[in-house]
C-alpha cells in the first residue's frame, strides 16, 4: 500500500545450491538495487521501493543431489526495523 525507502532483502541460499553470479554489484534489471553475494545468502538493498509488485532475481546451480529446505526470504526497513516481512519457505529435489 506504500512506497518504502532503504530496505534489505534477505535470502538464504539452501544447501546444495550455488549462485552462478559471484562478484557483488548493482542490478539495474527491473528494480535497481544492490546485489551481494554471500556465503550463506544473497542480500538486496533497495533504496527505492514503489508500490506495486517487483521481482529481484538470481541465478543458482544444483551442486549436491538430496532434498533441501530453503529458509524464508526476508525483507526489513533499514532505519525504521519495525517494518518488514517475509515469505514462504521453499523446498528442492536435486537428483542424480
Amino acid at each position: 500500500k506504500n512506497d518504502y525507502e532503504y530496505l534489505v532483502i534477505d535470502d538464504p541460499k539452501p544447501a546444495g545450491f550455488e549462485t552462478v553470479e559471484v562478484q557483488s554489484g548493482w542490478t539495474w534489471e527491473k528494480l535497481p538495487a544492490y546485489k551481494e553475494f554471500r556465503d550463506e545468502r544473497v542480500a538486496f538493498f533497495v533504496e527505492d521501493l514503489p508500490q506495486g509488485t517487483h521481482n529481484l532475481s538470481y541465478r543458482v546451480k544444483a551442486e549436491i543431489p538430496g532434498r533441501f529446505s530453503a529458509l524464508p526470504t526476508k525483507v526489513e526497513a533499514m532505519y525504521a526495523p519495525t517494518i518488514r516481512g517475509n515469505a514462504a519457505e521453499w523446498k528442492a529435489r536435486i537428483g542424480e
